[in-house]
């Protein structure tokens, strides 16, 4: 199962996995800000908690929700790379692992530094050299499409109708925690 290995400083994270009993109807508010927005249409059930039911729950795998203090941030899904839906040479890679990310709130500050959490976390596991995600239709400039970058995941894919691929390798996030430490403490860090 899936742990935090660090928390920001910020404040208290804890992951805790989806319950289909007592989570369905964040889930269902989650997924419905996803994919309708402000639009108040109910996100359906069917389907929804069969992919739960099927879902990989070794190791770091499954449905995770993220929260600070009791507040949800966002839902973590962490796949197997050939569970995720990729073309095949995105899934060549050995230790490659997939991640869906869906946010109760895009805005909250705290989210970057969550985020950046899990991946640290997610890396702590050995036998995950790097993490694969998708976007559809984003925008530039895009507060997910940031979040991502600011964590170490670059774009691999070239644009298409479909979804966008992005990729975080141990290095690639080790990069992006360097340049978010101040020059100062870098100095100190490395005296």
């Amino acid at each position: 199962m899936f742990a935090l290995t660090k928390h920001p400083e910020q404040g208290t994270l804890s992951v805790r996995p989806v319950n289909k009993a007592t989570d369905r109807s964040l889930i269902r508010e989650i997924f419905r800000r996803e994919f309708y927005g402000n639009t108040k249409v109910q996100y359906p059930d069917e389907g929804l908690w069969e992919i739960y039911d099927r879902m990989e729950t070794s190791d770091a795998f499954g449905a995770y929700l993220v929260s600070e203090r009791n507040h949800i941030l966002f839902l973590l899904e962490v796949h197997p790379a050939f569970q995720m839906d990729l073309r095949v040479e995105f899934l060549s890679k050995p230790g490659a692992i997939g991640i869906y990310c869906f946010h109760h709130s895009i805005q909250e500050n705290i989210n970057l530094p969550a985020f950046r959490t899990c991946i640290s976390s997610l890396f702590n596991y050995p036998s995950i050299g790097s993490i694969l995600t998708t976007l559809n239709h984003v925008a530039p400039g895009d507060a997910r499409t940031m979040l991502l970058e600011k964590s170490g995941f670059t774009r691999i894919s070239e644009n298409t109708d479909r979804s966008a691929v992005y990729c975080c390798t141990r290095d690639s996030f080790n990069d992006t925690v360097q340049a978010a430490i101040p020059h100062s403490e870098q100095s100190s860090v490395h005296a």
